[in-house]
């Protein structure tokens, strides 16, 4: 019990390990990252930052590819899968013909490390739970430190985040909120997730701006809202309004209540800790085992 606590707890030293690896991006090359579930949402973040500063890249699930047959045209496939077995990810690797493939997992000698032309085993980020927590942020900040090197193995975000959780009464809430933007999308539809996976809560994960329209006529009293701000005017009246409303709101922003700056996306890093932390802390409130939750699996296998 509790060894997911242990792996959030020891993300800043595995955070410390990321400057052993010297991995880079090329301009000239088009990226797909293929994945799914949790490794889907790193390839979603990583694939905006990188359109961002100019790099060629998507992202496609590993079910879209094999039930479509949807191979989109690329000179490098980087495959993501922390045991290196979820089928889905595994079968696509196999659409990908004449193309270079990367394989990025935390377990050796794996399906998916022995069909890729090049892979990268972390093994000492792999997971006792069954939810991807600190393997998530070690290997986020691995493929990031490809577009431009940011050392965040001295952070101090961990204890911040613990102490404003822990003041919150999570009791109290039963409808979980993700808001972010463009990367923060991904950092939004990932912390959703967790939540879901470890406390079995209704979640939903929206553009800020889009949940004025429509999501929020769900809101209640029970309601925590998370916002990842880009520190604009238009997000700081949203959470206003949000709170008005009745929602109990985290801002995330430079001077949010959770104090993160926005560096371009760099910092989702350090901002995906926060629902890790809330959703282990909920699954603990509500009696549940966030180290295995119902009907979850580390690989996720299709059976035919």
């Amino acid at each position: 019990m509790n060894y997911t606590l242990k792996e959030i707890n020891r993300i800043p030293k595995l955070l410390s390990r990321v400057k052993d690896y010297n991995f880079k991006f090329e301009k000239n090359k088009k990226y797909t990252f293929i994945g799914c579930g949790s490794s889907y949402n790193l390839g979603l973040i990583v694939s905006k930052i990188m359109n961002k500063f100019g790099y060629n890249s998507n992202v496609i699930s590993g079910g879209e590819v094999i039930v479509f047959d949807e191979v989109p045209k690329t000179d490098i496939a980087i495959f993501i899968s922390r045991t290196g077995e979820s089928t889905e990810t595994v079968q696509a690797i196999e659409r990908f013909k004449n193309i270079k493939t990367i394989g990025i997992t935390c377990t050796s000698n794996s399906s998916l490390t022995k069909k890729c032309t090049e892979n990268y085993i972390f093994d000492f980020a792999n997971e006792e739970s069954v939810v991807m927590t600190g393997s998530f942020v070690f290997i986020l900040n691995f493929l990031l430190n490809g577009i431009e090197f940011h050392d965040y193995s001295n952070i101090t975000i961990l204890n911040n985040i613990k102490n404003l959780v822990d003041s919150i009464d999570l009791k109290n809430y039963n409808h979980f909120v993700f808001l972010g933007f463009n990367e923060q999308y991904g950092v939004a539809k990932e912390s959703a997730l967790k939540v879901q996976e470890m406390a079995m809560q209704n979640v939903e994960f929206h553009e800020p701006l889009e949940y004025r329209h429509g999501p929020k006529s769900t809101l209640t009293e029970k309601s925590l809202i998370v916002i990842y701000s880009k520190d604009t005017y238009e997000e700081r009246v949203l959470a206003n309004e949000l709170r008005n409303m009745g929602a109990k709101i985290i801002l995330v922003s430079e001077d949010g209540d959770l104090k993160i700056k926005y560096n371009n996306g760099f910092d989702s890093i350090l901002r995906i800790i926060l629902p890790q932390y809330i959703g282990f802390k909920k699954a603990i409130l509500e009696g549940l085992d966030p180290d295995n939750p119902k009907n979850l699996s580390k690989s996720v296998i299709l059976k035919r």
